[in-house]
C-alpha cells in the first residue's frame, strides 16, 4: 500500500478526476473499485454476507451523483484493508483449501479467491501509477534505476 499512496497523495481531486482517454478510467475509479472488489468479492462469496456500499452507491451505479472525495475513497479503502487483515487472522491454514462457488468463475478454492484479491489490487495499482505518470503536469515523480550487471566470472 506504501506505494500506491505514493501515487496517490500528491494528487488533487482534479487529477484523481483525471481520465487519460476515452473510454478509461481516472485513479477516482480505480481506487473506489480496489475496494469495493476486496471487501465485496470476499463479503459475498468467501463469506456469504451482503455486499455494503459505504459511499452510497455500488461504482457500477455511480452517475453524476454527489462524488466522494479522495479523503473519503482513502478511507474507504483503509477500513478495507483492516477487514482484509481481520479476515485473513481468523482464517485457519486448512480453511485456505476449502471449496466454493463464484457466479462468475465457477468452483474455487478460498487461497484462489484471495489470489484474485491480491491480482486485481497489484493491476489496478499499476493502473494508478501509470496514470499518475501520464497526468500533464504530475507532481507523482518517477523513480529511476541503476541496471544490476553480473560481475564477470573468471576461470
Amino acid at each position: 500500500m506504501p506505494m500506491l499512496r505514493r501515487n496517490i497523495d500528491p494528487l488533487t481531486e482534479d487529477q484523481i478526476r483525471w481520465a487519460p482517454g476515452p473510454g478509461r478510467n481516472p485513479i477516482r475509479w480505480q481506487i473506489w473499485h480496489i475496494a469495493e472488489v476486496e471487501d465485496n468479492w470476499v463479503r459475498t462469496t468467501m463469506l456469504g454476507q451482503q455486499p455494503r456500499f459505504p459511499l452510497g452507491v455500488p461504482l457500477a451505479e455511480d452517475a453524476g451523483g454527489p462524488e466522494p472525495t479522495k479523503a473519503d475513497l482513502l478511507e474507504y479503502l483503509r477500513q478495507v484493508r483492516a477487514l482484509t487483515r481481520d479476515r485473513l487472522g481468523a482464517i485457519g491454514a486448512g480453511e485456505f483449501d476449502r471449496s466454493i462457488d463464484e457466479p462468475d468463475f465457477g468452483s474455487m478454492t478460498i487461497r484462489d479467491l484471495w489470489a484474485g484479491v491480491v491480482t486485481s489490487f497489484a493491476w489496478h495499482a499499476g493502473q494508478i501509477a501509470l496514470t499518475a505518470k501520464l497526468l500533464p503536469d504530475t507532481p507523482v515523480r518517477t523513480w529511476t534505476f541503476t541496471p544490476w550487471t553480473s560481475p564477470r566470472r573468471t576461470r
